[in-house]
């Protein structure tokens, strides 16, 4: 009786496991992987120069009135040169100590496209935007 009862319990732990996987398949990727820094960061096509000022941050307001006021989705109706014009007049309003526009200007400017725009943005190669 303990053996049939024994072959039971593998069936049901067999069942549940193959229900599991049809749901979430199996990966090769074992626990030490999933505490490594993210990939996205590293593959960005807009390189990130660093910042020698401490205490640097863009606030959310300001990438928020990007996000409102400049954006550029890849539309044949719009006008590229008018969008970057857009941007850099409202970069331009800011300034922090230590910190050059360019660095600046490169942080925002994913935030001012969408759509198609930024899908062209994220096929371009790793860093390839430097300026």
């Amino acid at each position: 009786m303990e053996n049939s009862e024994l072959n039971n319990n593998q069936l049901q732990t067999h069942q549940v496991e193959k229900q599991f996987y049809e749901v979430a398949p199996r990966c090769d990727r074992i626990l030490r992987d999933y505490a490594r820094p993210n990939h996205f960061e590293e593959e960005s096509s807009v390189r990130r120069p660093p910042i020698a000022a401490n205490n640097f941050a863009i606030r959310t307001g300001l990438i928020q009135t990007i996000q409102q006021s400049c954006q550029f989705t890849g539309d044949a109706s719009e006008d590229p040169h008018t969008h970057l014009i857009g941007f850099l007049e409202l970069v331009e309003t800011c300034r922090y100590n230590g910190v050059t526009t360019d660095v600046i200007r490169l942080r925002l400017f994913p935030f001012s496209l969408k759509g198609e725009a930024k899908t062209w943005l994220q096929s371009l190669p790793r860093g390839s935007i430097t300026t």
